[in-house]
């Protein structure tokens, strides 16, 4: 009995041995079909080359090189996604909650920028840029020192008396200078050229007088030009000619 319970339980065995190999060797067997007419599909080598130049069919995976920005991003990711995970209990967000974390990267953009504008639009950029300049201290010039303090008419004496009489040209113009500036023919101001005040005056015959006596003044002090007597007295009828102009 033991023996033909034995034989019972290993018949199932060799049926299933016999039915793998008889489906393994029916596997292995390779019919071809030579009565047919059919031709294989062969496949165009220009068309696959076209595919391949075409970034539609590049499959390739790009990895990111391993530096410092990868890891970077990579550490930013995992500490986003911990929040997210700690925020909302779940590992993975769905409906309107990703789409709100989907645009939130795009708001902070948005609101940044925002903030940017506000603040240049608030704060003066000059201010941002440059250092607050100290304004520096009014200090007088020796021609408004000369003008506004002095007795011109005794410095002009004083020069012509020590023969310095291209010291006295230099004295006689800021005089005229000075009453041109009192009687309001011209805005005296220390950084002003000469060319400026011959633009302010209107009175044309006046102004011819003031060009005149400007190229000497240019030529005799600015030149170094050493002056006597004689021409100094023919330089002082010029001044003292637009000097009664003024006065009249």
């Amino acid at each position: 009995m033991k023996i033909l319970h034995f034989l019972l339980f290993l018949i199932p065995f060799a049926l299933s041995a016999g039915i793998q190999d008889s489906t393994t060797s029916a596997s292995r067997e390779i019919v071809y079909d030579l009565d047919s007419q059919k031709t294989p599909q062969r496949f165009d080598d220009q068309k696959i080359q076209e595919f391949r130049q075409q970034d539609d069919f590049n499959y390739t995976e790009y990895e990111e090189p391993d530096n410092w920005w990868t890891r970077l991003k990579t550490w930013f990711n995992q500490l986003w996604h911990k929040f997210i995970t700690w925020l909302f209990g779940v590992e993975e967000i769905t409906g309107f909650w990703a789409i709100i974390l989907k645009l939130l990267p795009y708001l902070l953009v948005i609101g940044v920028l925002f903030l940017l504008g506000w603040l240049f639009m608030k704060v003066n950029p000059s201010d941002m840029l440059l250092e607050k300049q100290i304004p520096p201290q009014a200090e007088f010039t020796e021609d408004e020192d000369i003008i506004q303090n002095q007795d011109i008419q005794e410095l002009i004496n004083l020069a012509i008396k020590n023969n310095n009489y291209r010291l006295a040209i230099r004295y006689y113009y800021l005089f005229v200078l000075k009453k041109l500036s009192d009687l309001e023919f011209i805005n005296w101001e220390s950084q002003k050229t000469n060319t400026d005040y011959i633009k302010e005056l209107t009175d044309d015959p006046l102004k011819n007088q003031f060009t005149v006596i400007t190229k000497l003044y240019d030529f005799i002090w600015y030149g170094s030009f050493e002056v006597n007597e004689k021409s100094y007295r023919q330089a002082e009828k010029e001044f003292q000619s637009i000097t009664n102009r003024i006065q009249r």
